[in-house]
């Protein structure tokens, strides 16, 4: 009779040797994946930026190349050096309080980034994301094959099917409270917004006062601003209190205060985050300019800034109302308006008359929903307006005379309720990028990046332009100004984005409009 032969025991550095080139492969092919994603990247029309994206794409071709480097010299490694490479290996993290120390950091470090990076930079964030859960998952791989001795030793020891899922049960709710402590600290202590603002590459012009930040500054702090809901219209930024930006307890924007006693006219400013002041500081926003022009004009008068961010005209007759309901009424109202109509029915999905984004509203219901029947929700909601009919609210499409009805209607019904109070009303129609001719460079690459992300928006914006101008010349009328074309023959670079323009901008739209102002509060005191 012959004796069995003996069983082979594990041996975690031979096995470890076998398959450096494995993990070493395993590692390359996700990194190469990022690279291409990154490569297909937008690039950024702010040049720093875009700058800046280079030399991430320089350092990831970097590493790339070297990692396939490291892949083809291990691959032509011989066993004995192998050996030797894996028994270092194995020195280092041989050691279960170690492993599990960086198991337990790699675990931290997904959860972190998942929640600090959220849409943030999402054509960089998501690929590296994407990197770092493979490489985690690599490594993991890794210590599990030096530690596969003591792995199936422990799960030896608790064969019991409850022992096991108990034990994936404790796991799991780890991870789980790891990740809601993250995700609490991080809102806590607001790195998310401080990190956001950090990364808006767009530039600012500031009127040279001897106080003016630069534009990273600025971004930071606007970065922390939120909203907070507000029945009836939805939202209204949340109070804050900065350096360049402080918004009031009940939501208003800071406006500069020129004049002094309660017999001063008063006069509101309605409109989306352009009225609010986005890009510029307190005393810089249209509505102070104004405020500063009026009493250069012996004029003064008490302006303030009832403007929302994103506001489409709908919400701003909504906000108007509830004023006069409760008897907060100015001498004159001032709309600022246009873009934020156009582009919510713009979006994929929305249509003429519908606010911006209304599609998470959607979802936010849906999963308010579940919850209160007690229903966990694990992850967001992707309703499609295709499945839903708005009929009641909306005319259904987004075409030019769709939208320049909507906004008519409003328009009318503000005139309306303005009449019954007793309160002067004056629309704006705000500036538009297509209209100036004088683009700087960073104004062209706004222009052809908004054409790509949304095909046919610039040429609707101009149909939706040109049938305004024909009813307001056809109807005379005497309540509208608009301003789209204001910086047609301006050279210097006035927008930022597709709508929003720095303070020189706000300047220039002041001046535009504080003659029509000053005459209508005349009219009033007559």
């Amino acid at each position: 009779m012959t004796n069995a032969a003996p069983a082979r025991s594990y041996d975690p550095v031979g096995v470890l040797s076998r398959s450096l080139f494995g993990f070493a492969l395993a590692a390359w092919i996700p990194l190469c994946l990022t690279f291409v994603l990154l490569l297909l990247a937008p690039s950024s029309p702010q040049a720093s930026y875009a700058h800046l994206q280079n030399i991430i794409l320089i350092g990831f071709a970097a590493a790339t190349l070297l990692a396939l480097l490291i892949l083809v010299w291990l691959f032509r490694l011989d066993l004995a050096t192998s050996k030797g490479i894996a028994a270092r290996l194995g020195r280092i993290l041989n050691r279960p309080r170690l492993s599990a120390a960086l198991l337990f950091l790699l675990a931290e470090l997904n959860i972190l980034a998942q929640v600090l990076l959220r849409d943030i930079a999402p054509s960089f964030t998501e690929p590296s994301r994407f990197l770092l859960f493979c490489w985690s998952l690599v490594f993991g791989g890794l210590l599990l094959t030096l530690h596969w001795r003591g792995f199936r030793r422990a799960f030896r020891h608790n064969r019991d099917a409850l022992a096991i899922a108990g034990i994936i049960i404790v796991a799991l709710c780890l991870g789980l409270l790891l990740a809601l402590l993250t995700s609490r600290i991080v809102t806590a202590t607001g790195l998310h917004d401080r990190l956001r603002g950090r990364l808006d590459y767009r530039p600012l012009s500031f009127i040279d006062d001897g106080e003016a930040p630069t534009a990273e500054e600025f971004w930071e702090g606007q970065g922390q601003t939120k909203v907070r809901w507000l029945p009836y219209s939805y939202w209204a930024v949340e109070s804050y209190e900065s350096e360049f930006i402080n918004v009031n307890k009940i939501g208003l924007r800071e406006t500069l205060s020129l004049v002094e006693g309660a017999n001063a006219p008063k006069v509101y400013f309605f409109g989306g985050s352009t009225a609010w002041g986005e890009g510029a500081r307190d005393a810089y926003t249209i509505p102070s300019q104004v405020a500063r022009l009026l009493a250069d004009r012996d004029t003064p008068a008490a302006v303030l800034n009832y403007a929302q961010t994103g506001y489409v005209s709908t919400q701003d007759l909504i906000l108007f109302q509830r004023q006069l309901a409760l008897g907060n009424l100015p001498d004159l109202a001032v709309f600022y308006q246009g873009f934020n109509d156009i582009y919510a029915a713009n979006l994929p999905g929305s249509m003429a008359g519908v606010p911006l984004d209304e599609i998470q509203r959607v979802n936010d219901v849906e999963a308010g929903r579940l919850l209160r029947q007690g229903q966990p929700v694990l992850r967001p909601f992707n309703a499609s307006s295709a499945d839903l009919n708005w009929h009641l609210v909306t005319s259904g499409g987004a075409s030019a005379e769709e939208i320049v009805a909507n906004w008519l209607g409003n328009r009318r019904l503000i005139r309306a309720a303005a009449d019954e109070y007793g309160v002067r009303v004056l629309f704006v129609w705000q500036p538009a990028l297509f209209a100036k001719e004088n683009l700087s460079e960073f104004e062209v690459q706004i222009a052809a990046e908004r054409e790509r992300s949304l095909p046919g928006f610039m040429n609707l914006y101009r149909d939706v332009d040109s049938l305004m101008r024909e009813i307001a010349m056809a109807e005379s009328w005497d309540d509208v100004i608009i301003l789209s074309d204001l910086f047609r023959e301006i050279d210097e670079q006035i927008f930022f984005d597709l709508v929003h323009i720095n303070e020189i901008g706000n300047r220039h739209v002041a001046e535009a409009i504080v003659d029509k102002i000053a005459e209508r509060l005349n009219l009033n005191a007559r």
